[in-house]
């Protein structure tokens, strides 16, 4: 399927971006973060709740190490025909989404609700002893500059596999990772966020909703082009 964004709205937030690009992005101050430090990744929860925290601290590295090999985000699409269809992109898609927001937005949060209960994985073929499955709601604010934020709600929905069945990167393996039980991995993200419609923010409306993935997408049009 086509990756082109057709809608009026994205064209006029690339447009923003690459403006906030050409002043001189990279030259900006960001806060460094509190010294603290990621959970550990010894359960489903604490994967998701460390996902939020490498989103706010700006550190895509945290998220990296935490998908497995086949990761998938599936995010709403249109088809040739305009159709609203549900499209999967793959883990180099997503950190390259991560990496390019994280590069140049002026500031990013991230909000779960405190409710990350594990359910088992409803995926057909899933054991609930390595599969697991976490829905929490959310609020992403990302601000491109100060007559521009976007804001993305509704649900986030991770599908976890427990290290000893999870098929973790090969560079990882090599740095020597291991398969174990201990720890657990993201090997899928469904977008269930809301979008707010295609009109761009403005300084007069500053903040508009959109889809995660649509978000992602718009970030990767600016470094694209």
């Amino acid at each position: 399927m086509s990756r082109t964004l057709r809608a009026v709205g994205g064209l006029a937030m690339i447009a923003a971006l690459a403006t906030l690009a050409a002043m001189g992005c990279g030259t900006k101050t960001v806060a460094p973060p509190p010294p603290d430090a990621p959970p550990p990744a010894n359960s489903p929860a604490n994967v998701v709740t460390g996902y939020a925290w490498a989103i706010n601290h700006r550190d895509v590295g945290v998220i990296e190490k935490r998908l497995t090999s086949d990761f998938q985000i599936v995010g709403a699409g249109t088809d040739s025909a305009g159709n609203q269809t549900r499209v999967p992109w793959d883990r180099a898609w997503f950190l390259a989404g991560l990496d390019s927001m994280m590069a140049y937005a002026e500031q990013v949060t991230l909000v779960f609700d405190q409710n990350l209960i594990a359910f088992p994985d409803s995926r057909p073929g899933k054991s609930s002893t390595w599969h697991k499955q976490v829905r929490p709601s959310l609020v992403l604010k990302v601000r491109i500059d100060s007559g521009n934020t976007i804001e993305v709600t509704g649900n986030a929905l991770f599908f976890l596999t427990r290290g000893d069945s999870a098929l973790i990167p090969q560079e990882f393996l090599n740095r020597g990772v291991k398969a174990d039980s201990t720890t657990w991995w993201i090997d899928r993200y469904e977008d269930e966020t809301l979008s707010g419609g295609g009109a761009p923010p403005s300084a007069t409306d500053p903040t508009r909703n959109y889809t995660f993935t649509y978000l992602l997408e718009l970030f990767l049009h600016l470094v694209r082009f």
